[in-house]
């Protein structure tokens, strides 16, 4: 099967996947926004909720890069390894101010570890799928990007909801106290 027709037959799974991050990021950002003070002065919501809006965002780019029309499978894999290092490295100062907070954690450490590993697992794997896409097993490749979206987003999902719920917790203890 030629590169083209390989990825139109996932245009559905990558439109809808864009589609879903797009939503969620938009409704985690009104969902903060009502709750501003407390995710700004807590460093690791604030670390957690960078890291789940870029996890969306990943997302939403991965389908972009991938419903573009003409590409070539070492075009693709060049815009996915740019994607995962840029992840990567944008994720790098979160982890370490969300780690390093040394007043009483809203969110606790095992959390931050597994929820940033996870993401850096996934980023990781973006890389291992661009590898992929380069040496011409774009078939694989395209497989293993659908464990990669989902992950980023089953990860994004569950942060969200941790962040929603302890942004909502410490608003209310903090309206009552």
């Amino acid at each position: 099967m030629s590169y083209p027709n390989a990825v139109l037959a996932w245009h559905d799974f990558y439109l809808t996947a864009g589609a879903a991050a797009a939503t969620l990021a938009g409704l985690l950002f009104v969902g903060l926004s009502l709750h501003l003070q407390t995710v700004v002065s807590h460093p690791e919501v604030r670390s957690l909720a960078r890291v789940t809006l870029s996890n969306f965002f990943l997302v939403l780019l991965l389908a972009l890069f991938m419903l573009l029309p003409n590409s070539q499978p070492r075009d693709t894999a060049t815009e996915l390894i740019g994607a995962a290092a840029v992840s990567l490295a944008l994720m790098v100062r979160p982890l370490i101010e969300g780690l390093r907070s040394r007043r009483a954690r809203t969110l606790g450490l095992g959390v931050l570890i597994t929820r940033f590993g996870l993401s850096g697992l996934a980023y990781l794997a973006l890389g291992a799928m661009a590898a992929l896409f380069w040496s011409g097993r774009f078939e694989l490749a395209l497989g293993g990007m659908v464990g990669v979206v989902v992950t980023l987003l089953l990860v994004a999902v569950r942060n969200t909801w941790d962040l929603l719920v302890t942004v909502a917790d410490k608003s209310a203890a903090h309206h009552r106290g």
